[in-house]
């Protein structure tokens, strides 16, 4: 299990997918981030903040630019450790892929209330379980 300081520092070698996915397992089942927390839920995962990492309420536009640099893939399946962008009509969001056709998925009740556990950090079984949800696309993390 790997250790935590604070919550939001950043873990060495966390830019690799295991060491982000094993990083933001620690907080499955919790309700850290909020209930709006998606992106610094994934910043802490990989070990970037705001400044370096996807700005808070930055999904979409995120993801945008990652596409326009020929990064973005418009289809599922997403590779293990692959950020997966949605929308829906509660706003943008991204999830951590697991490979397995499940997600690592921060501010879950902001996106469908009193889902699973009832936490703000799980995993889920689709991208974005808010209702009316679509894919926008996902890409690899972009940070080294």
């Amino acid at each position: 299990m790997i250790a935590i300081a604070a919550v939001g520092a950043p873990a060495a070698n966390a830019a690799r997918p295991e060491a982000a996915i094993a990083r933001g397992m620690t907080l499955v089942g919790t309700d850290a981030y909020g209930e709006y927390g998606c992106e610094d839920f994934v910043d802490f995962a990989y070990g970037r903040t705001v400044s370096n990492g996807i700005p808070h309420d930055s999904a979409r536009s995120f993801y945008e630019n990652l596409a326009a640099k020929g990064l973005g893939h418009s289809a599922l399946p997403a590779p293990r450790g692959a950020l997966v962008f949605s929308q829906s009509d509660y706003g943008y969001h991204v999830d951590i892929s697991l490979g397995n056709g499940t997600y690592l998925s921060g501010g879950v009740q902001g996106l469908d209330r009193g889902f699973g556990d009832g936490s703000q950090i799980q995993i889920i079984p689709k991208p974005d379980i808010a209702p009316n949800s679509t894919l926008l696309g996902w890409a690899y993390a972009p940070w080294k």
